[in-house]
């Protein structure tokens, strides 16, 4: 099985490229690693690890924020404590503004949908920021 994880990682980094070419998908951050979603309905285990062959279910992230996300799923965290743990690796960059964010990239203005890169506009960011702000 071993070799199985192995072949998943490295399925996910010929398809997608290294993750140090994309930015965390919670931080916005510099990605370090790809990140198994917990999705798939198909999710293997090796030893005490899970993972998917399907490579739709793999996120950018750098690796403290991967290092949350498995630590919350290991915890069986619901989906409100996982959503304040986003918006909480989101405020890193607390003194800017979203647009100054995205100004200077720090904002990649999609998100994955079931799987599937989305388009959202900036508006929709900034929508959001205020929300967990107010």
């Amino acid at each position: 099985m071993a070799d199985a994880y192995r072949n998943a990682h490295n399925a996910v980094r010929a398809e997608h490229g290294p993750a140090s070419l994309h930015q965390c998908v919670w931080c916005w951050g510099d990605a370090a690693q790809w990140a198994y979603d917990h999705a798939d309905p198909n999710e293997q285990t090796d030893k005490r690890r899970r993972f998917s062959t399907d490579t739709a279910h793999y996120r950018p992230m750098c690796a403290r924020c991967h290092r949350t996300y498995d630590r919350l799923h290991r915890e069986k965290a619901g989906p409100d404590r996982i959503e304040r743990e986003f918006f909480k690796a989101r405020m890193r960059y607390p003194r800017e503004s979203l647009a100054a964010m995205a100004d200077r990239r720090v904002i990649r203005v999609h998100t994955y949908v079931n799987g599937t890169r989305r388009t959202a506009p900036l508006a929709v960011w900034q929508v959001r920021y205020q929300r967990f702000m107010s």
